[in-house]
């Protein structure tokens, strides 16, 4: 199960005529520990809509800690019975954004078998029977059957999800980069949203474009989002092409996460 949705009371809203970015939230996370005033945890393992096997867990620092200012999220097999565990952070409760550009620095797993992804989910989420009347914005996603064990390239993926477009009905609307060492070396992913598109970017490159339209189903992005991380194992997509019997852990690592603004 999740928690009770608690939408977030900080709900910072970018300037509609600022023409300057502005940097109004982030995280480090330079300290010992994450930082709590910052994120919640989702935690269980109900196969979070994807048939997902791991349980997220809620603050166990053996699946998400900070080390030498870099937070890693790590799935590990078998050290909560037999199922493989892992975490899911959140802002939400704590503090949701409306427009203006949010980025994280990250690098990716590269076994077959897990599903990373840096993503935002609306505000007004309370349950699945939300999804994704909320919206949702995905703005990097990896899988690691589609990384190269010895190069560590791999593939980024964008997308939204929207009532009218959205995966379990198949006409999700999406978009892919060849990361050069996406597993293997550091790299920015962001998306800048305003109240007439969506852009997503790597290392500063668009590589994908979702316009607003007037239809509500369509765009259902004038409402807030929440920044999620997390690090699934298996499922419909991440397990599509099975999982590596031999791994035991697996690590997304974070160096930051910003959001700015126009002021």
């Amino acid at each position: 199960m999740m928690k009770p949705h608690k939408a977030s009371t900080e709900i910072l809203t970018q300037n509609y005529e600022g023409s300057e970015w502005e940097l109004v939230w982030s995280d480090e996370f330079d300290g010992t520990q994450i930082d709590q005033s910052k994120w919640t945890f989702d935690f269980g393992d109900w196969g979070w809509g994807n048939n997902e096997l791991q349980y997220y867990t809620e603050n166990r620092p053996e699946n998400a800690r900070v080390e030498n200012g870099i937070l890693v999220i790590e799935a590990r097999k078998g050290d909560l019975g037999n199922k493989w565990t892992s975490a899911r952070m959140t802002t939400r409760g704590k503090v949701a954004f409306l427009y203006g550009k949010i980025e994280f620095k990250a690098m990716v797993p590269r076994e077959r078998g897990n599903w990373a992804a840096g993503w935002t989910l609306g505000n007004t989420y309370v349950d699945e029977k939300d999804w994704p009347y909320s919206g949702e914005i995905d703005i990097m996603e990896s899988v690691g059957y589609e990384v190269d064990d010895e190069t560590g390239d791999g593939i980024a993926h964008a997308t939204v999800h929207t009532p009218a477009y959205y995966f379990k009905i198949g006409n999700q609307i999406s978009s892919t980069r060849e990361v050069s060492k996406i597993a293997a070396d550091w790299h920015t992913y962001a998306v800048e949203w305003t109240p007439s598109e969506i852009r997503m970017l790597v290392d500063g490159e668009p590589y994908y474009l979702y316009d607003k339209t007037a239809n509500e189903k369509e765009w259902p992005f004038n409402i807030p989002q929440n920044i999620i991380l997390n690090l699934a194992m298996g499922g419909g997509w991440g397990g599509a092409q099975g999982m590596d019997p031999n791994i035991t852990d697996q690590k997304l690592l974070i160096d930051f996460v910003r959001v700015y603004q126009k002021k």
